[in-house]
């Protein structure tokens, strides 16, 4: 299918908007550790059953060098990365967390051309700035009036965020690394040309989840999950978890593979990246937020940028 790749890019971005105000919510009741560990675990659940579906297994067979790639991809990319991620919501605001993300693209790009060898061409250099530029611009003049003094530990936040955003770019490049690995004596018809986005994304939610159960119990056990008091579970709770779930590790990281798999990672983390554009009128719907000018000519110019990514 023509520009799959773009495509699965594109709606992997779509349902991490989904994701982010679903579990904006429930983190609020329980903490983002706790968030962050229940739905790794709801989508290895999902992941488990659709495996089973897909190829009568439970667990793909794949080469021992793969399996090692996919591990650290999800212990680095969806256990600590994503850890990062929300603790950097908290110190520093959703603003300014998305705005440190947009630097994901070129932390991938540039871990992938170490890497994997590739190459970014000029016409891609420029549409990814282009898109990372108008990104940046709707990002930095959105909620600028409910900063105040609500996120007192700024600084520290900002690092956090560029560290997620860090764990996410070598979590996509070492998961391209894996699937692109194959074993001939494992290859079959189903596993022609190495492992599958779907085998992917379930290798590396399980080891996610390894790493996630580690932070969940330091959480736990510590002082200021007692304090806190953040471990209060209910059904809308776990509906929301659920959703973001479905939408995030299941959906989301199933089409993020699908898209560097067959595109340049560097590329496809770009498009990956639009959430913060996408999610502008939801914002205005459901947080009751102004959407400024400055904020429409940042998607516009993000806009130009994705056509340019997409037909060059």
């Amino acid at each position: 299918m023509q520009y799959i790749g773009e495509i699965s890019a594109l709606a992997a971005s779509a349902c991490w908007v989904i994701t982010a105000l679903v579990l904006a919510s429930a983190g609020r009741v329980v903490g983002a550790t706790v968030v962050n560990a229940v739905r790794i675990f709801i989508a290895i659940c999902i992941l488990c059953f659709m495996h089973w579906l897909a190829y009568g297994n439970i667990w793909p067979e794949i080469s021992s060098s793969s399996l090692l790639y996919l591990a650290f991809s999800g212990v680095v990319g969806l256990a600590i990365g994503d850890q990062f991620i929300y603790r950097a919501l908290i110190d520093a605001g959703p603003r300014l967390t998305t705005l440190v993300m947009t630097s994901t693209p070129a932390l991938t790009a540039i871990i992938a051309f170490a890497v994997l060898n590739e190459i970014v061409r000029y016409v891609d250099l420029l549409g990814m700035l282009l898109t990372m530029a108008g990104i940046a611009i709707a990002i930095f003049t959105r909620g600028e009036k409910n900063t105040n003094n609500k996120y007192p530990r700024v600084k520290l936040g900002i690092m956090f965020a560029f560290l997620g955003s860090l764990g996410q770019a070598i979590g996509l490049v070492f998961a391209k690394l894996g699937m692109n690995e194959s074993d001939p004596e494992i290859v079959n018809t189903i596993y022609q040309s190495g492992v599958t986005p779907l085998s992917a994304t379930y290798i590396r939610l399980c080891f996610g989840g390894v790493g996630a159960t580690v932070l969940l119990l330091f959480y736990v056990f510590s002082k200021k999950a007692n304090r806190e008091n953040h471990l209060r579970m209910n059904f809308s709770v776990f509906f929301f978890i659920l959703a973001g779930a479905i939408f995030g590790p299941v959906l989301g990281v199933w089409l993020g593979l699908i898209s560097i798999e067959n595109m340049d990672t560097g590329v496809a983390a770009t498009l990956m990246s639009l959430s913060p554009i996408m999610i502008l009128p939801f914002a205005k719907i459901f947080e009751k937020e102004q959407i400024t000018p400055n904020a429409v000519f940042g998607a516009f110019v993000s806009i130009i940028g994705v056509i340019i990514l997409v037909l060059n």
